[in-house]
């Protein structure tokens, strides 16, 4: 039995499954042992490294799923951005987007070949590391994705994503129709390896206008779906940050979870929310540096309005910081795995 993959399916589970987005990561001391050795981009891109570092919270914590230690830009990279990870700055593409002349340097033909590492990893997990314990694969979705090739890293208000948008909407519908196919083949590439589960992740989807996101990540995530082969009918979650405002839009999509940041009250979703899509979320990441007792609190009071909701996956509202401490997380996964969800319906 998957407290996970039931909580995604909507059936009772006796409480919550609980797991974190970037669980695995810069905030464990393991982990930083290994970073001092090795890069990023040669620890996502080495099998046994990647396989490693996915398991480092399921043995700290016991988290009830897992989720592949990769990173959202390997299907640019894999489509032809020029990728690297610069210390203290994060992501860097060297040949951003901006025309349809950039576009056509592009491909979506070869994203098996270049991402095989991930498959690999995600063998080498299912065969010998996991046990019972559910793995989740995952995208990051088009316009997310799209917004860092075309800005050519981070930006704080996606400007020339924007700018593009308005002033050449016929090249920003080629790179999301090309990433369309990439992530769907890479999706099923994944499911292919063995992954119990996929999330699709849009990050910066709450930049946009209700109109922007119907276009630029409605409609793109949903060809996706159209694309994807899932013979094994693994649950697939959307997460975008800013979903209290879009999280209607995305309970139309033919998902099993929508995934809330921490802007939205999560019991008020859960009351109005279709009885077949469970939610994940939504713990304000920066509780994780409140007080223990106030951290607590809020843990429980989650977990309380939303204890009569069969399908429920706790979470983070978006990724934990590099600078939390472990014991934090750790208090947090206690405090879920300590609640009872028949002991609050009685």
């Amino acid at each position: 039995m998957s407290l996970y993959l039931d909580a995604a399916r909507c059936i009772h589970t006796p409480r919550p499954p609980i797991w974190m987005m970037r669980q695995a990561g810069r905030y464990l001391p393991e982990y930083r042992e290994i970073r001092e050795r090795h890069g990023f981009k040669e620890m996502i891109k080495t099998p046994d490294i990647a396989a490693e570092i996915t398991m480092q919270p399921i043995r700290r914590f016991g988290f009830d799923a897992a989720i592949l230690f990769s990173d959202i830009l390997t299907v640019a990279e894999a489509v032809g951005s020029r990728l690297q990870f610069v210390e203290k700055k994060g992501p860097v593409i060297e040949n951003p987007v901006g025309s349809a002349a950039d576009v056509a340097q592009l491909t979506a033909g070869n994203v098996r070949d270049r991402l095989v590492y991930v498959s690999n990893a995600i063998r080498l997990l299912k065969e010998s590391h996991l046990g019972q314990t559910p793995l989740i694969g995952f995208a990051g979705a088009p316009f997310t994705v799209a917004s860092y090739m075309i800005e050519g890293g981070s930006s704080p208000d996606l400007r020339k994503s924007k700018n593009l948008i308005f002033s050449k909407p016929e090249v920003m519908e080629e790179l999301i129709d090309l990433l369309v196919r990439a992530t769907a083949e890479y999706l099923n590439m994944q499911i292919e390896a063995g992954v119990d589960a996929i999330q699709i992740f849009d990050t910066w989807a709450g930049h946009l206008s209700a109109e922007e996101f119907s276009n630029w990540v409605h409609r793109p995530i949903r060809a996706i779906l159209n694309r994807l082969r899932n013979p094994a009918k693994c649950p697939v979650t959307v997460f975008c940050k800013g979903s209290a405002a879009f999280w209607p839009s995305l309970a139309t999509l033919p998902i099993n979870v929508v995934g809330l940041d921490w802007q939205v009250d999560i019991g008020a979703v859960g009351k109005l929310a279709p009885p077949e899509l469970a939610l994940q979320g939504n713990l304000d990441p920066f509780m994780l540096y409140a007080p223990a007792e106030t951290l607590i609190n809020r843990v429980q009071h989650i977990l309380e309005s939303m204890a009569d909701r069969p399908g429920y996956i706790f979470n983070l509202g978006h990724g934990i910081m590099p600078d939390v401490d472990p014991d934090q997380v750790r208090r947090v996964v206690e405090t879920v795995h300590q609640f009872n969800n028949e002991r609050i319906r009685t």
